[in-house]
């Protein structure tokens, strides 16, 4: 029976021999060098590894296209029929590798390019999903609270409503029974209330599937409070193709500030977005021909700000309230933006 050989430990014997002989100079300085670039070059490219780098400088080294065939042979008359042959050839074969080597060096020049492109998006772009905080689930909307705001916005809106990342469809159903025809969509499948539509679909990706101008009103909730900015602003971009003439976009996000404050330090510092603040949205929503305001805001709960002292004097009163107005912005707005 052949004896099952230790690649661990050979390589690790290897590795020492190595060690040992660069240490007393038995390898010249340059030597290891040279078998790098030596197994650069004739190595197979799929031997050089998932290094960006190394496989480009490989593909910028084979560019070049060598015209002169070897015609060495250990029959005389075979090497005299090939050096026959290459000069007949010659004059098309470098025609030929001129219009490749040409191509090959475009190409690798372009392939650089675009690693430098993505190098310079990988330095902005959210840390690896194993760095941050456990993934957001669908919350579900406070239709209490925003419902008045969202019904009153759409005042006069005909044509589909659609409310992005909806969790259990209950604005959805205030919508409907206030005569709007509303449907939903949330990347979660959740169970809705009977007889309300709701599409387990990305904010994004349904809207991208909509023709244009094909809804009279769109609100946005959820995905507004985590996705990052290019994202966000691709959605600006997409509410104005999406929505028609006459129609409305509502925007219900946490305030930047009051959702940071929610959140533990690594959580906020390593999310993959945040929510934009309400004059950016409405900067963003009137560059789409809208006329966009801040509808509603709603504040932070009066037992979490500072409380004056009954009877204080007024001055320290209103001190007071100047610092719950900075201490304590809106803890989240609407912004209405409409065709009207």
């Amino acid at each position: 029976m052949t004896d099952v050989i230790d690649h661990r430990r050979l390589l690790e014997e290897i590795d020492a021999e190595v060690r040992r002989r660069r240490e007393s100079g038995d390898l010249p300085a340059d030597f290891e060098r040279e078998l790098d670039l030596a197994f650069a070059r004739f190595a197979p490219v799929h031997a050089i590894g998932d290094d960006f780098d190394q496989v480009v400088e490989r593909a910028e080294q084979s560019a070049f296209v060598d015209v002169l065939a070897p015609t060495q042979s250990a029959q005389p008359l075979v090497g005299h029929v090939k050096r026959i042959i290459r000069k007949a050839i010659i004059w098309e074969v470098r025609y030929v590798a001129q219009q490749v080597g040409g191509f090959s060096v475009a190409i690798t020049r372009a392939v650089r390019l675009l690693g430098r492109r993505v190098d310079a998006l990988e330095e902005v772009a959210p840390p690896p999903a194993r760095l941050r905080a456990a993934g957001a689930t669908t919350a579900s909307l406070d239709a209490g609270r925003w419902g008045p705001t969202v019904v009153a916005a759409l005042e006069g809106v005909t044509g589909r409503v659609l409310h992005t990342e909806c969790g259990d469809g209950a604005l959805v159903a205030l919508l409907a029974g206030a005569g709007f025809d509303a449907y939903g969509a949330d990347p979660v499948e959740q169970a809705a209330p009977a007889g309300v539509e709701v599409r387990t679909d990305e904010a994004l990706d349904h809207l991208n599937a909509l023709p244009d101008g094909a809804l009279g009103a769109l609100v946005l909730s959820g995905c507004v409070e985590r996705l990052p900015a290019g994202a966000l602003t691709r959605m600006a971009v997409v509410a104005g193709a999406k929505v028609a003439e006459g129609g409305v976009v509502v925007v219900l996000s946490a305030d930047p500030r009051g959702w940071e404050r929610g959140r533990s330090p690594v959580d906020a510092d390593l999310a993959s977005g945040r929510p934009l603040r309400a004059e950016t949205w409405a900067h963003l929503l009137d560059a789409q021909q809208f006329r966009s305001e801040v509808a509603a805001e709603f504040a932070v709960p009066d037992g979490e700000t500072l409380q004056a002292v009954p009877g204080a004097d007024p001055v320290l009163a209103a001190n007071f309230a100047l610092l719950n107005q900075l201490l304590f912005p809106p803890a989240s707005y609407a912004v209405v933006a409409s065709r009207r």
